[in-house]
């Protein structure tokens, strides 16, 4: 079972940041883990080349960036002691970058962060649904990205998709979709396109008198149970239940234990994409997806395809990046 007990939150101060302080502590309340906050402020480079070719007595880096570094720190101060609770209440920190995205994302990985919580847009509200850093942190992020926005509503959280190209890349999303689902008490379902023009689900043999969809969800519960027995999960496994496309995801804890209810909906289509973001819209409360690599994400479902998914889809977006090292490819 995946915990999230290091959580880090980039903020800019702006409402739609402040949409994802809420959102990480009730994950928090969950694991009990510390919350950390960060602000980067933009580095005013050609601004500062400017004011020295002009000649004007103004040092950015002595007058300028340590005046706006204590009024960063004064307002994260404000949004923690305001959203969090005093136990899961953690550091802060102020950085001056030229690429805000970039140092987040080597912020989380440098420091052992288990989950990123950002609002998907933050001052700039004319953007696409995840704005420009937020997209960016998602491409890039070792650490998983969880984006939310104004329509996150932690009670209406009831339905967890989990999109699936039947890879073991994808795949890899399972545990934390399932400490996410269990988190909020919600069901989990896994969401499998077959594109007309051909997917990797290919691969998966069909069995003739089972037909194509049912021989596709037996093959993803069988690569399920089989990557969670070779990743180690010990304390989770898929529990058929004899009924086609309902499942039980049960998840045990010393002697306790407890499940989750999992669904399989396999959906054919000429677009991935459109798929996923028709049967998002209407059907998921939170999409979770995996993604990899310098385009940001992994396969067909999950290459350029997610992106879009990532970058339009209405909904809070979990992304996660596997290390592409631990997976033979095919």
């Amino acid at each position: 079972m995946i915990e999230l007990k290091k959580i880090l939150v980039p903020t800019d101060f702006s409402k739609g940041a402040e949409v994802a302080y809420p959102v990480a502590q009730n994950i928090a309340n969950t694991f009990g883990g510390k919350i950390d906050f960060i602000h980067v402020i933009p580095m005013f480079k050609y601004f500062n080349e400017s004011i020295k070719r002009l000649g004007v007595p103004l040092d950015m880096n002595k007058d300028v960036y340590p005046r706006i570094i204590d009024e960063s720190e004064a307002k994260i101060k404000k949004g923690m002691d305001q959203y969090l609770k005093e136990i899961n209440k953690g550091d802060h920190v102020v950085k001056i970058d030229r690429r805000p995205s970039e140092a987040i994302v080597e912020y989380a990985a440098d420091n052992g962060y288990d989950l990123i919580i950002m609002g998907a847009r933050g001052k700039d509200e004319s953007k696409l649904i995840r704005g420009g850093t937020t997209e960016r942190v998602i491409r890039k992020s070792k650490v998983p990205v969880f984006s939310v926005d104004s329509r996150f509503d932690k009670e209406n959280i009831k339905n967890v998709v989990l999109t699936t190209d039947t890879s073991e890349l994808s795949l890899s999303a399972f545990p934390l979709a399932v400490s996410i689902a269990d988190t909020f008490g919600a069901d989990l379902t896994l969401f499998n396109v077959i594109e007309l023009y051909g997917s990797i689900s290919e691969e998966i043999p069909r069995n003739p008198e089972k037909g194509e969809a049912v021989s596709i969800y037996e093959g993803i519960i069988e690569r399920i149970n089989n990557y969670l027995t070779k990743r180690k999960f010990d304390s989770i496994h898929v529990q058929r239940t004899g009924v086609m496309f309902e499942d039980e995801v049960v998840i045990t804890e010393g002697d306790q234990s407890r499940k989750v209810q999992l669904f399989t909906k396999i959906e054919k289509g000429i677009s991935a994409h459109y798929e996923i973001e028709a049967y998002a819209s209407e059907n998921a409360d939170l999409v979770i997806m995996a993604t990899h690599g310098h385009s940001g994400f992994a396969h067909l479902i999950l290459g350029s395809t997610a992106e879009k998914v990532a970058q339009y889809v209405k909904k809070p977006v979990i992304t996660i990046r596997p290390d592409e090292n631990d997976f033979s490819q095919k």
